[in-house]
């Protein structure tokens, strides 16, 4: 016989009718609490109520001892449990039990790399960025509760024209002989400052237009012969003064960038450089070039892949110069794969990279020897970050800082009375402000844009990191409420809702998407904020949230 010693879900996806067939019902909680029922059985075959099979299977799931009373209804069928079962369960979760362990078979012997802030070492993050890493980093938290081992890397980009950019733009401070910018001074919003004014300086150049400032792809193909060029020149050259420019201006803004990780509550276990692969692109290079898959173009001297597409035809890799574009030193680095074998990689990027992706995988393929063999790659492509319509981009004036909209949210908390009362005492603003806004992304679709205002993160009905973060510091109550837990609907509701935490999880794992879980998440949260719930309720709840934050990545902020 069957019994619910795992997951009472799972038993209707596993538990196989008689003869090995498929099984021939699924499990549907309520919504919202029903006295009644504690599940609704959905039958798969439209004709169950003449089928022996179904029936069959209806019986024994009816005589399984978790069972109570299950009531035969013309569409459905409605079941409830028997309270011997959710007190057992109940009281596990009321003691802090998350279960977790319960999980790790989901995902247990796969290794997984999930890559993300691939930015760019010229400038603060803002909150285009702040999408990718809320989506990359709850991707990977849900890996790693599933049981995965899973990596956390970054690609930084720091050998192309935007890195000359910033250095010219650091060297026309006057400030680039210093130790550090200024002691009250983030070193990442210095460089930024540095690194957009010199690109909305030269924005005409040599009479050919106006460039858009954030298109740094174009912009590295057009030799210009300025500072930043020569910038560039002399450190590829080996020039001292030129490297210690280039590492002082990157380190610079890592150690900003990564103040600001911090401060959200994400870390990586390994950070790559574009410029450590160098080498690979020039080897990659010629190697095109003579077998004849790439060719350098008469009109400019641009090395490019001709892709046989109509929306990307020729697929820019290197300058006349030898300077290789981020399209090739992105290519240098997946091909050179470091420490990828035996994992799955993951690459969580903007929507506005798909053309780019697509051309270098067709390259890649062209590339990688027959019967070499490829680990396992997945893209997931998010959409850009707006405000008023209007594409966030970091060079551009005014472009909203992560930095910046966490401290506002932090002010916003510390200055309004009913915001910093609905998080009591317990709880700083400081760690508040990253769960929020972390969690203001996850329950969202990942292809649409989204269109951003800070002030949508401290309303509910907009905001699932607001909701998640108020439901979790809502304090919970000694006494419970009446002799028996499992006379109370709410409570009935909440054990059983703790059983889907596993089946969107699974998903996580099956198709690397965490929108179900974090919908799931937020509804609990916002559910058990409708109302006042007994002291058994909140226990239960507080733990469900506990571990949905876990597999989101949000409970790791400071």
């Amino acid at each position: 016989m069957h019994t619910a010693t795992t997951n009472i879900f799972d038993y209707f996806e596993e538990a196989p009718a008689a003869g090995g067939a498929g099984a021939l019902w699924a499990a549907r909680p309520p919504l919202r609490p029903d006295a009644r029922f504690d599940l609704k059985l959905v039958p798969r075959s439209p004709a169950w109520q003449t089928d022996p099979a179904s029936l069959a299977a209806l019986e024994r799931i009816e005589g399984e001892r978790w069972v109570d009373v299950l009531v035969r209804g013309p569409q459905a069928i409605e079941v409830r449990l028997a309270d011997d079962w959710i007190e057992a369960v109940g009281g596990a979760l009321e003691a802090g039990d998350r279960g977790e362990e319960s999980f790790a078979d989901l995902a247990a012997g796969q290794r997984f790399s999930v890559q993300f802030w691939d930015a760019n070492a010229t400038k603060a993050l803002h909150v285009g960025h702040l999408r990718n890493l809320a989506i990359g980093n709850a991707l990977a938290a849900a890996l790693a509760q599933a049981g995965a081992q899973v990596e956390r890397r970054s690609l930084i980009s720091d050998a192309g024209r935007s890195m000359g950019e910033a250095m010219a733009g650091v060297m026309r401070s006057g400030r680039h002989t210093r130790a550090w910018p200024e002691d009250n001074e983030k070193s990442d919003h210095f460089v930024g400052c540095c690194y957009a004014d010199y690109v909305a300086a030269g924005r005409s150049f040599n009479g050919r237009g106006t460039e858009h400032p954030e298109d740094s792809l174009t912009r590295e193909l057009t030799m210009r012969d300025d500072d930043a060029d020569e910038l560039l020149r002399r450190v590829l050259s080996g020039e001292r003064q030129a490297l210690e420019l280039w590492y002082k201006t990157r380190a610079w803004v890592i150690s900003g960038q990564r103040k600001t990780l911090a401060r959200l509550g994400i870390a990586f276990d390994r950070v790559f450089f574009e410029s450590d692969f160098l080498s690979e692109a020039a080897e990659l290079t010629a190697c095109g070039l003579r077998d004849g898959r790439l060719r350098r173009r008469e009109e400019d001297g641009v090395v490019i892949y001709p892709t046989g597409r109509e929306d990307f035809d020729e697929f820019p890799l290197v300058r006349a110069d030898d300077l290789p574009t981020q399209h090739m030193r992105a290519l240098a680095y997946w091909m050179a794969a470091p420490g990828l074998e035996g994992m799955t990689s993951i690459q969580v990027c903007g929507a506005e990279w798909v053309s780019h992706v697509i051309c270098r995988r067709q390259l890649m393929d062209e590339l990688i020897a027959p019967g070499t063999g490829q680990h396992p790659r997945h893209d997931i492509f998010h959409g850009m970050v707006s405000r008023q319509k209007r594409a966030v981009a970091s060079s551009e004036e005014g472009a909203l800082l992560i930095d910046d909209l966490t401290e506002w949210l932090e002010a916003q908390i510390d200055a309004t009375p009913h915001l910093a009362a609905a998080i009591g005492s317990s709880r700083s603003s400081e760690r508040v402000a990253a769960q929020v806004a972390l969690g203001y992304f996850l329950p969202r679709p990942v292809a649409p844009r989204i269109d951003f205002e800070p002030a949508k993160l401290l309303h509910g009905s907009d905001s699932p990191g607001w909701d998640l973060v108020r439901a979790r510091s809502r304090p919970g109550e000694l006494a419970g409420a009446g002799p028996s837990p499992a006379q109370d609907p709410d409570y009935r509701f909440a054990v059983v809702q703790s059983e889907l935490h596993r089946r969107h999880l699974r998903l996580a794992v099956e198709r690397l998407d965490i929108g179900p879980l974090a919908r799931y998440v937020t509804h609990l949260a916002r559910w058990y904020l409708e109302d006042d719930r007994s002291g058994y309720v909140e226990r239960v709840v507080h733990t469900l949230l506990d571990r949905g934050a876990c597999g989101l990545g949000v409970e790791g902020a400071p």
